[in-house]
């Protein structure tokens, strides 16, 4: 009979299968002494029992008598043990393994070329994991280490995380990861809630470490409360560190803005926004002389026939405002009507670690009509007689000009000759820019200036206000068109004292406007000189900035010279004003800069002004409804409002109540669709966003056709625009973490150097024996048996 068949037969119940041995405990333990004396003092006892009793006389009573002694010996020392609670214990002992969790990068970063070789630091990670492929099977094989027992040879497991802007698990089979990563898409990354997450995933059960496979590149840094938490549990961090050890640098085009339609010629300005990162452009030798002359530089490029249109340096990064995002202005013009595609390109970088954000391409709508203005004046001044000479010879400007202080038989000029001021609105909309001189406002009709405000307002038609000394802007108060001033009333200015010289502001070259250097890029430096007498303005009436409306920008302040130097002020202001824009000029002494010159300054600054406020009229066009999106440039998660307007109550009223408006991606893709309700003119809807591109609006009606509106979703913190490496994160993790620093060669190590965190767990399971049937059982046996040897001997 084994011990297991004894056991079954003791011990009532289910008696454990999985058990490793069987062994015979005491829950009152007796030492080896004692137990010695029990079994003595049993006998003892028994054999005085019988001593002096006096039985029957048989042949066998010496040895029956012996019997009984021994009889009683037994029952004696049964009960000693039973009293000492005997219990059969099973013995039963779970290995709970411990795990490794493996945390890879499956951010966007890691599509950067940045790696040893020239390859992408996905190429390395999948390289480095399949080469770590039999040391992570000797990890989850376990093979013995030394030191023996059970947690020696216990399998460990391996959890395989994939982390962007958090944690999730990665399908992978056995430890073949790298055919289970796919493609590193994340917007974001977050090491330290991964790494959080990680210790979360294992709570409760023994972790023997973290391996880390990043570039580092974390939008959020690990906190010291994670830290903390890694230091607490004593979770080693091992790290690996993906692509190059240098801070290399991206150079990026952030966004780009132009005009949406232009007219032929028309000198469209592009204004491109850069982010130079960490890229100089040139480097430095050891001597300090550049070792690398090519500069960081934007060009414009024509996408169909590859022509470079224009190119501009971007400053260098230790040079006046050249910090963060650089605004630089290209421009360029098209010589016939159509959609011309550009490029927008940076060049000359050394070494940049994202090409595809180097390049941006946008297209211009050129139209082929000439540009129509209607300029009235009040009386024949220096400016007036020199602006209009600008206007009359300018190509591809048609131009309607009415002095007010000219006789009856004065022949009015313009290459569209009035006679009168236009009174209708169908009159009134032949012209796309209004320059309004100083002239009085009781000149106009309070229907007329209700028409000029509307046309402004919602047809984008411009208008240039040039100051006098009469009665603009003083005679406009409360006038229909006294809102269209970008500075608050009152509307009497006065002068500046003393002469001023004028310099234009970065907004003006932002709109290509106010270059009048030869290279048609910058402000002449004679017009600046304090020395010089002829470029100096007599009179400049005095707009504070303090007076300007929020949404007013200055294109150019009004300075002082020597003694008489005071406060700038504003000398050109623009402000928008419903669809259209207005420009504020606060002098009539342009035509002071030709002395010695010629034309060429007053027309390089007149002629810029004109085109651009007349180039908003062609925004909006013939047609009969316009889509606007509003911010162009938001992050996901954020709304746009999408506005659709009317030209005309006909259109609106022939329109659906409710107008579909899709939201198409950039390759055509529809990604979305909201319904905008129409409440008079217009119809508006806000749309959450929530995917990263290029997107637009496109809303169709046969009541007004198709229009359309674009607009852009990029992240604040997008992967691809802070691409460096950080690897001394990753290295401070280790560090304080007790972990290391683990490349292609040194990983293959980690097996050996991983800790034992196994932990064994005492199953075993405990069945008492005093109190069961067999014990009884044998007690029972025991006095029956002496009962029947006393009956025998007949013992009195």
């Amino acid at each position: 009979m084994t011990l297991h068949t004894l056991v079954d037969w003791l011990v009532p119940g289910d008696v454990p299968s999985d058990t490793g041995s069987v062994s015979l405990v005491f829950e009152r333990p007796l030492p080896a002494w004692a137990w010695l004396m029990v079994a003595l003092g049993a006998v003892v006892v028994a054999v005085w029992s019988y001593r002096r009793l006096q039985g029957a006389a048989r042949p066998l009573s010496r040895a029956l008598r012996t019997t009984l002694v021994v009889l009683r010996s037994a029952s004696i020392l049964l009960l000693a043990v039973l009293v000492s609670g005997p219990g059969v214990r099973f013995e039963r002992t779970r290995i709970e393994p411990d795990r490794l969790v493996v945390l890879v990068d499956r951010s966007r970063s890691l599509t950067i070329a940045d790696a040893p070789g020239g390859g992408t630091r996905e190429q390395q990670l999948a390289a480095t994991l399949r080469g770590a492929e039999g040391m992570l099977a000797a990890i989850a094989g376990a093979a013995p280490t030394g030191g023996g027992g059970p947690a020696a040879v216990a399998a460990r497991e391996i959890d395989v995380v994939g982390f962007s802007g958090g944690a999730f698990s990665l399908p992978v089979q056995g430890v073949r990861i790298a055919d289970a990563l796919g493609a590193p898409e994340g917007e974001r990354t977050d090491l330290d809630a991964a790494l959080r997450q990680a210790v979360a995933r294992s709570a409760g059960r023994p972790l023997s470490g973290v391996l880390v496979l990043s570039d580092g590149r974390s939008t959020v840094p690990v906190s010291p409360d994670t830290l903390r938490l890694l230091e607490r549990d004593s979770v080693r961090v091992y790290t690996v560190a993906l692509g190059s050890n240098e801070r290399i640098g991206d150079a990026a085009i952030v966004a780009t803005a132009q005009p949406a339609r232009a007219f032929v010629r028309d000198r469209v300005p592009v204004e491109v926004r850069i982010d130079r990162g960490a890229v100089a452009g040139a480097s430095k030798g050891a001597d300090g002389a550049a070792a690398d002359a090519s500069p960081l530089e934007v060009r414009l490029v024509d996408a169909e026939t590859g022509a470079e249109l224009a190119r501009k340096e971007v400053p260098a990064p230790d040079s006046p405002g050249a910090a963060g995002e650089q605004v630089v202005v290209l421009d360029a013009a098209g010589d016939a009507a159509g959609v011309r595609r550009w490029r927008v390109e940076l060049v000359g970088v050394r070494a940049d670690l994202v090409r595809e954000n180097d390049v941006r391409e946008l297209s211009v709508e050129f139209i082929d009509r000439p540009l129509r203005v209607l300029y009235v004046e009040g009386t024949s001044r220096w400016e007036y007689r020199y602006f209009k000479n600008l206007l009359t010879r300018e190509k591809d400007v048609e131009s309607s000009i009415l002095l007010l202080s000219a006789d009856r038989d004065f022949a009015q000029e313009g290459n569209m000759p009035i006679a009168r001021l236009p009174r209708t609105k169908e009159e009134f909309a032949k012209y796309d820019l209004f320059v309004l001189g100083d002239v009085p406002s009781g000149f106009f009709s309070p229907d007329q200036l209700a028409v000029i405000r509307a046309e402004v307002s919602e047809r984008g038609a411009g208008l240039l206000w040039i100051a006098g000394e009469r009665s603009t802007p003083s005679s406009w108060e409360a006038t229909p068109l006294a809102d269209l001033f970008p500075f608050r009333p009152p509307l009497a200015l006065e002068p500046r004292t003393g002469a001023s010289i004028v310099r234009p502001t970065s907004v003006a070259e932002r709109l290509g406007v106010l270059r009048l250097s030869d290279d048609g890029d910058g402000w002449p430096d004679v017009l600046t000189d304090p020395d010089m007498q002829w470029p100096r303005l007599r009179y400049v009436q005095s707009v504070p900035r303090s007076r300007l409306k929020p949404t007013a920008e200055v294109l150019a302040d009004a300075e002082g010279i020597g003694a008489a130097a005071s406060e700038p002020t504003a000398a050109v202001t623009r402000m928008r004003f419903g669809a259209g824009e207005v420009v504020f000029v606060a002098t009539d002494e342009i035509w002071r800069w030709r002395y010695g010159q010629g034309e060429r300054y007053p027309e390089r600054f007149w002629i810029p002004l004109v085109r651009l406020l007349a180039r908003e009229s062609l925004v909006k066009g013939d047609e009969r409804a316009t889509l606007a999106v509003e911010p162009a440039r938001v992050a996901p998660g954020e709304s746009v409002v999408v506005t659709l307007r009317f030209a005309d109550e006909e259109s609106a009223e022939q329109s659906a109540a409710t107008l579909p408006v899709e939201i198409v991606a950039a390759d055509g893709t529809p990604v979305g669709r909201v319904e905008v309700v129409r409440e008079g003119g217009s119809a508006t809807a806000t749309v959450p966003v929530e995917k990263v591109g290029a997107f637009r609006a496109v809303a169709s009606d046969p009541a007004f056709g198709s229009v359309a509106a674009a607009f852009e979703v990029v992240r604040r913190d997008d992967e691809l625009r802070r691409g460096d490496t950080d690897h001394e994160a990753l290295a401070e993790i280790a560090r304080r973490t007790g972990g290391q620093v683990l490349d292609t060669q040194s990983l293959a190590g980690l097996a050996e150097i991983l800790p034992r965190r196994a932990r064994e767990t005492d199953e075993s399971v405990l069945r008492a024996l005093w109190d069961t049937p067999a014990a009884l059982t044998l007690l029972l046996v025991l006095l029956g048996l002496e009962w029947i040897g006393r009956r025998l001997l007949r013992l009195v």
